[in-house]
C-alpha cells in the first residue's frame, strides 16, 4: 500500500496487560485494519504474555502485519507514544494512566497525536474487568438467546469485542481526517460495554406509544422462524426468501401447495410458521448440494451452514481480496483481510490540489464544531440495515444525512425496530429516483453529495443512474460506497444475502450452537448491524483518504466480510483450521478458567481465572476438592485434560452453595466474577434504558417521535473530543418529512416541486 494516504501514518498499538481472549476483536482489529490500509503499525505488549492467553491462537492472524515489541519499560512506551500518529490504548488504568501514558500526558509533548482508549466497561453496578465474557454476563446478555438447554448461556458472538472494534476505528478515522484539515489531535473513547451496545440497535427501544406489534417486539423479542434445516445427507442449509418473487418460487421448488395470500399475509396469520415446520420434512428428501443448485436456479437465497473460517477455502474469497495469504515460521496461512477497499472513483482524480473545501466554510470546515463531520453531506440510498447503519453513524458525527427513498417509503418502514435502529438524525426525500421526471432532482443530489451510499445489489445502482461512473462524472471530488453483499467482483457477486444467510456461511451460527450441537441463529441482525459498522469504518477511510490527497474515492464493503471478521482470529495453517477456544456442548464457555457455573440454587455466574496466581487462589478454597497444581484455564490446548479435570471438579464443588454466595466468596479472594441476573428480554432493556450511568453518558437517547409519542433507544456511542460536539440530531425521519426542503435546497422553484409531487414522483406528509 506504499503511497497511500495511510502509508507514512505510525500507529501504536498499547496492549499492556491486555488479553487477545478478553478483548477479542477489540484488542487488534483496529490495528489490523489500519495495517491493511498502510499504516506502519507497532503493537507493544509486555515482557510475558497475557497468561491465559497462552493457548489462545487469534493474535495470529489480527496481528500479522504488525511489529510487536515486548517490554515493560515505560520510557521507551513513552518515547514511541511520543512519535506516534496514532495511539490505540488498552489495559487496565493502573497500567496505563497509573503510569503516564493517558491522553492528557501524552498531548503535550505531542499535540497531534490521535489517542483512542479503550476502557474498562462501568455501569451504574460499577466497574467490570476487560474480559467480554464477564461484561456480557454483568449486562444480563448472557440470557438473551434461548440455547440448548434452560438457563443462561455464552452466547459466542463477539457481540462486545467487534462492537468496541467498530467505535475505535470510527473514532480514529474520523480524528485523522480532522488532523489533516486543521493539525490538532484528539482524543476518543469506548469499552466493551460500549461495544455490546453498539451491536444491538435492533434489540433495544422502548416506546409511549406504539402499536403493540412493535411494542412487543422491544419487549419480547422476535418469534420470526430461522428456515434452518437439515438435508438427506446431515448437512445443514440456511433459506431466505424475503426477496421479490422468492416465496412463491420456493414453495414451487418444493412442491408445497401454493399461498393464496403472499409472503407477508402468511406471516402474520401464522400459516408462515406452519410452512416452516412442515418443511423439515420436504429438505430431508435431498442432499444440501442438490438443494442448493435448485433454489438458486429458482431465484431463492440460501447458504450451507459452515464452521468458522470454512468459507476461507472458497475461491470466491480469495478472489475479492477477503482471504489473503501470509507466512509464519515457515508456515503458510490464509487470514480474513480487512473486509474494505479504498480506491480512487472510477474516472475522477480531484479537481483540485489538496484537501476539498467542505461545504459551510468556517469551523464547522474543520469538523470543531457540531461533530467531526459537520458541513458534509451524505446522501443515502440505502435500505434495510447495513447501508442504513453506516449513514446514522455519519449523522452521529455531525453529517448531514438526506435518506433517499421511494414515495412508499422504503421496505423496512413496516419492520419499525430496523426504522428506529438506523435512521435516527436524518432527513427523509421521499422520491422515486427511476421516474424520468426525477432525473434532474438524482443528478442535482449527486452533485451535492460529500459522500453518496446505498446497499443494491450489484447492477441496480448503474440502471437506477446512480451508479459509481455517474457519480464521477457529476461530482470527481465525493466518496462513493457500495456495502454489498458479497462483494462487487467475483463468481458470488451478484447473490442475494441478508444476515442469516450470513450467520450461516461465515461459521456464527455453529460457534453460538456449541460443539456437537445444532446451530443457533441470533435473533437481532448481528451481521447486518457489523455490516454497517464496517460500511462506516471504510467511508470514514475514504474520507480521511480524500482530505489528504484531495481525490474522490470509491469504497466497497460487504455482509460476507462483516461476518468474516467477527471470527477473524481463525485462520488456515497449512490447509488446516486454527480456531482456538471454543464453545462446549454444554454453551457454558472455553475451559475452567472461562465460563459460566450454575451455582445450587439454580442461578448462575460468570468466572475468568486469568492467571497462575489467581488459580491458586481458587484451589485454596477451605472445602475444594483438588485442582490440577497446573494452571489449565482452557480446553483444547496443551492442557485440555487437565482443564476437562478442572472444569468436573468446579462444577460439582459450585453445585452446592447458592451462586450469589459463590460469587462473594469468590470476589472476596480477588477473582473475577460476575452474577448473571435472569432477565427476559423487557427486563434487558431496562437495565439498558434505565442505567443513571448510560443516561449521562449518553449511552440513552430519549425524543419525542411523530408516531410513538417519546421514545427511548440506544444513543450515539462515540464519544471524542477535546471539543464538544454538541451531539447529533434526535429525531426519526417520516416517510418525504424534508421532499419540500431538500428539493429547495438543490435550487427547485415551487412550480416544479409541486409537479414532482403531482406526478407522485416525489411525496411529502399529508
Amino acid at each position: 500500500m506504499s503511497g497511500t494516504p495511510w502509508a507514512g501514518l505510525s500507529v501504536v498499538e498499547l496492549a499492556v496487560g491486555a488479553s487477545d481472549l478478553g478483548l477479542g476483536p477489540a484488542v487488534g482489529v483496529p490495528g489490523m485494519i489500519l495495517a491493511d490500509l498502510g499504516a506502519d503499525v507497532v503493537r507493544v505488549v509486555g515482557s510475558e504474555p497475557v497468561p491465559i492467553d497462552r493457548d489462545v491462537p487469534w493474535g495470529g492472524a489480527w496481528h500479522r502485519d504488525k511489529r510487536v515489541v515486548a517490554t515493560d519499560d515505560r520510557d521507551e512506551v513513552f518515547a514511541l507514544l511520543r512519535a506516534a500518529d496514532v495511539a490505540l490504548v488498552y489495559g487496565p488504568e493502573e497500567l496505563v494512566e497509573g503510569r503516564g501514558l493517558g491522553h492528557r500526558d501524552l498531548a503535550g509533548p505531542n499535540p497531534a497525536l490521535v489517542y483512542a482508549r479503550c476502557r474498562p466497561s462501568r455501569t451504574s453496578k460499577g466497574a467490570v474487568e476487560d474480559f467480554g465474557l464477564l461484561v456480557e454476563a454483568s449486562a444480563g446478555f448472557c440470557t438473551q438467546l434461548a440455547g440448548h438447554r434452560p438457563g443462561p448461556i455464552l452466547v459466542d458472538v463477539r457481540a462486545s469485542g467487534i462492537g468496541a472494534a467498530s467505535l475505535l476505528t470510527v473514532s480514529v478515522l474520523g480524528l485523522l481526517r480532522r488532523r489533516a484539515l486543521t493539525g490538532t489531535g484528539g482524543w476518543a473513547e469506548t469499552s466493551l460495554y460500549d461495544g455490546m451496545l453498539a451491536t444491538l440497535g435492533c434489540m433495544i427501544g422502548r416506546s409511549e406509544r406504539a402499536a403493540p406489534e412493535i411494542e412487543g417486539y422491544w419487549e419480547k423479542g422476535s418469534t420470526f422462524p430461522n428456515f434452518l434445516y437439515r438435508c438427506a445427507d446431515g448437512e445443514l442449509i440456511q433459506v431466505w426468501f424475503g426477496g421479490k418473487g422468492m416465496y412463491p418460487a420456493l414453495i414451487g421448488v418444493l412442491g408445497d401447495e401454493p399461498s393464496e395470500d403472499g409472503y407477508y399475509t402468511d406471516q402474520m396469520t401464522g400459516r408462515l410458521g406452519e410452512r416452516a415446520a412442515r418443511w423439515t420434512s420436504f429438505f430431508a428428501t435431498r442432499p444440501r448440494a442438490e438443494w442448493v443448485r435448485l433454489l438458486r436456479a429458482a431465484g431463492v437465497a440460501c447458504e450451507p451452514v459452515l464452521g468458522p473460517g470454512e468459507a476461507l477455502t472458497d475461491p470466491h474469497l480469495a478472489e475479492i481480496g477477503l482471504a489473503i495469504p501470509r507466512s509464519d515460521g515457515g508456515h503458510r496461512d490464509i487470514v480474513v483481510a480487512s473486509p474494505i477497499t479504498v480506491r480512487p472513483l472510477a474516472t475522477g482524480t480531484g479537481t483540485a490540489a489538496g484537501p476539498r473545501p467542505v461545504p459551510g466554510g468556517g469551523a464547522a470546515a474543520g469538523g470543531t464544531e457540531g461533530g467531526l463531520l459537520a458541513g458534509l453531506r451524505v446522501v443515502d440510498f440505502s435500505a434495510f440495515v447495513a447501508g442504513p447503519l453506516a449513514a446514522q453513524v455519519l449523522a452521529d458525527l455531525g453529517a448531514d444525512v438526506v435518506k433517499v427513498e421511494p414515495p412508499g417509503g422504503e421496505a423496512m418502514r413496516a419492520a419499525a425496530y430496523a426504522i428506529a435502529a438506523c435512521q435516527r438524525g436524518k432527513r427523509s426525500l421521499a422520491l422515486d429516483i427511476g421516474a424520468p421526471e426525477a432525473r434532474a432532482a438524482v443528478e442535482r443530489l449527486l452533485a451535492s453529495a460529500d459522500v453518496v451510499l446505498h446497499n443494491f445489489r450489484v447492477g441496480v445502482a448503474e440502471r437506477l443512474g446512480i451508479g459509481e461512473e455517474t457519480v464521477a462524472r457529476l461530482n470527481p471530488d465525493a466518496v462513493y460506497c457500495h456495502a454489498s453483499a458479497f462483494g462487487t467482483t467475483g463468481p458470488r457477486a451478484a447473490l442475494p444475502a441478508n444476515d442469516a444467510l450470513m450467520q450461516a456461511v461465515t461459521g456464527f451460527e455453529q460457534a453460538v450452537g456449541g460443539a456437537g450441537n445444532d446451530p443457533l441463529a441470533a435473533t437481532w441482525i448481528p451481521i447486518d448491524m457489523a455490516g454497517g459498522w464496517v460500511a462506516a469504518i471504510g467511508v470514514m477511510a475514504a474520507l480521511y483518504a480524500q482530505a489528504v490527497d484531495g481525490c474522490g474515492k470509491r469504497v466497497v464493503t460487504s455482509l460476507l466480510g462483516a461476518g468474516m471478521l467477527l471470527q477473524s482470529g481463525v485462520f488456515l495453517r497449512d490447509g488446516e483450521l486454527v480456531r482456538g477456544p471454543g464453545l462446549d456442548a454444554g454453551q457454558t464457555g472455553y475451559g475452567p478458567g472461562h465460563r459460566i457455573y450454575e451455582g445450587g440454587d439454580g442461578r448462575w455466574f460468570a468466572m475468568v481465572v486469568p492467571d497462575e496466581d489467581a488459580w491458586r487462589r481458587l484451589a485454596a478454597l477451605p472445602h475444594v476438592p483438588v485442582l490440577p497444581e497446573e494452571y489449565a484455564p482452557l480446553r483444547g490446548g496443551g492442557t485440555d485434560a487437565l482443564a476437562r479435570r478442572a472444569e468436573t471438579v468446579l462444577e460439582a464443588m459450585f453445585a452446592t452453595a447458592p451462586a450469589r454466595e459463590w460469587a462473594e466468596r469468590l470476589r472476596d479472594l480477588g477473582l473475577h466474577v460476575e452474577l448473571i441476573e435472569p432477565l427476559d428480554r423487557d427486563g434487558f432493556r431496562r437495565a439498558v434504558l434505565d442505567d443513571p450511568l448510560n443516561r449521562g453518558l449518553g449511552r440513552v437517547a430519549s425524543y419525542r417521535t411523530a408516531d410513538w409519542g417519546r421514545f427511548e433507544q440506544i444513543g450515539p456511542l462515540l464519544r471524542y473530543g477535546p471539543e464538544d460536539a454538541g451531539g447529533p440530531r434526535l429525531m426519526l425521519p417520516g416517510v418525504g418529512e424534508h421532499t419540500v426542503e431538500v428539493l429547495q435546497e438543490l435550487g427547485f422553484g415551487r412550480t416544479e416541486i409541486d409537479a414532482l409531487l403531482a406526478a407522485k414522483v416525489a411525496r411529502r406528509p399529508e
